[in-house]
């Protein structure tokens, strides 16, 4: 008994030509993923300058990603909005729990 199948009926040259379709179909599939990244950076990039977009103080590539401590001085004061405050208030509720205060 021999293990495997057979493909009765199925010339080679077909799955050859089977798989030069597939992969003749999946390049310019590839390429317009590509394209469209380049496009969209492009307008990105343009729509920068018609703004005047000038990169946040927040947002610097040596800026350490984890971290608890503040690297400037401006950065520790920050406006929060109703989610922030919502939280905050959460936070002091439970911090007050833990302690006894309150």
């Amino acid at each position: 008994m021999r293990l495997g199948w057979r493909l009765t009926g199925i010339k080679p040259e077909l799955i050859v030509q089977i798989v030069v379709l597939v992969i003749l179909l999946a390049i310019p599939f590839a390429a317009g993923y590509f394209t469209r990244d380049y496009v969209s950076r492009k307008r990105r990039a343009e729509a920068r300058r018609w703004r005047e977009y000038t990169e946040p103080d927040w947002l610097s590539a040596h800026a350490p990603a984890n971290t608890n401590e503040i690297t400037n001085a401006g950065a520790a004061v920050v406006t929060t909005g109703e989610l922030g405050q919502m939280l905050n208030r959460w936070e002091s509720r439970a911090r007050a729990r833990r302690t006894g205060t309150g």
